[in-house]
């Protein structure tokens, strides 16, 4: 998602520096909370996406850094 992020804000509407680098690391940001509030709201099992939840999060972390790294 975050390449597509890119490819979308800097080839087909021009953006760049920090509002580039916001839409991108926007793009990066894990989305797994709303499984959750499903799950609770519906009073479905949550361990699982608790745990997706937290996995995507951890994840993300390194990739917002790769980010950082590249667009700066």
């Amino acid at each position: 998602m975050p390449c597509a992020a890119w490819a979308a804000g800097h080839l087909l509407f021009g953006v760049s520096g920090t509002a580039l680098f916001g839409v991108v690391v926007m793009a990066a940001l894990p989305t797994a909370q709303n499984v959750y509030l499903f799950s609770s709201q519906f009073r479905m099992p949550t361990a699982a996406a608790r745990d997706v939840i937290f996995l995507s999060s951890l994840l993300s972390l390194p990739v917002i850094g790769l980010i950082a790294l590249l667009l700066t």
